[in-house]
């Protein structure tokens, strides 16, 4: 395949999970947003800490569920812990993508069979997952391509070389699914702040954990109609750029992120198995 640079308006369905309960089983039903804790590494005023933080994003498998005050209007109503346990009946079990947790965040399937040229990022191409809300694009997680991708098909999701977790959370649910079976996909492995701390790097939008107050707002993302449009729904938008743009587009996302006091959640810590199913 051919590849290209790209800034990419991705939205996936903005709603928040409804649990029942304090503890939410795997997801088999539409996809849907989690405000999240986990532990990990983020940047503020420059610098890089460590510790509890929570953000926005998709988290199918199973979480402990917190309620939260308030009416979930803009806040998040629930806050989940996340973890995982491979459920007896496999079937029907929504895959997670993209997956942020782990040493790098993971693009894998979203759109791409309906789209190739989600197919064909190059290197250094910014994916900015989100979702409209009121008339605005709301952020959850900010993708920055990196250098190493790998071509399958769904029917083969099983030999891609992943460990357990994505395994568990992302290839088997796709390998499952009989719809996409003949399905063609690329694997995209994200950069990190590691490898290019001056950025464009990965990141989520977050804030450090207060058990006294954890919630925020998706922060909404503001550029000419060229780059992001507030009213798409559904479909992504795949718009060439120069590695320039891209840099320039980067900076003001990280500049409006930073504006509404969030910091830039750069690795999370895989959350824990339970067991690895039956």
């Amino acid at each position: 395949m051919t590849a290209s640079l790209a800034f990419v308006q991705f939205p996936h369905p903005g709603g928040e999970h409804r649990p029942v309960g304090p503890v939410m089983d795997w997801n088999r039903g539409p996809h849907s947003r989690k405000f999240l804790k986990a532990t990990g590494d983020y940047v503020i005023g420059g610098q890089l800490m460590g510790g509890p933080l929570v953000f926005w994003g998709e988290w199918e498998p199973q979480s402990v569920v917190r309620t939260l005050p308030g009416d979930g209007s803009n806040c998040p109503r629930w806050l989940h812990e996340p973890y995982w346990e491979v459920p007896r009946h496999r079937l029907h079990l929504q895959n997670t993508d993209p997956l942020v947790f782990g040493d790098r965040f993971l693009y894998s399937n979203c759109r791409q069979a309906r789209n190739r040229k989600l197919r064909e990022l190059a290197p250094g191409s910014l994916v900015v997952f989100g979702s409209k809300h009121r008339g605005e694009f709301v952020i959850d997680t900010v993708f920055v391509v990196g250098d190493e991708t790998q071509d399958f098909l769904g029917a083969t999701a099983d030999e891609v070389g992943v460990d357990e977790l994505v395994r568990a959370v992302v290839f088997d649910p796709l390998r499952r699914n009989p719809k996409t079976a003949h399905q063609q996909f690329r694997l995209y492995r994200g950069r990190t702040f590691a490898e290019a701390p001056s950025g464009p790097f990965s990141f989520v939008p977050c804030r450090s954990y207060n058990e006294a107050d954890p919630a925020f707002a998706r922060p909404i993302l503001r550029l000419p109609p060229r780059w992001i449009e507030p009213n798409l729904a559904m479909a992504a938008r795949v718009t060439a750029a120069s590695a320039t743009e891209v840099h320039q587009l980067w900076g003001e996302i990280v500049d409006q992120v930073q504006a509404d006091g969030l910091a830039l959640g750069v690795r999370l810590d895989a959350p824990a198995p339970a067991n690895t199913g039956a």
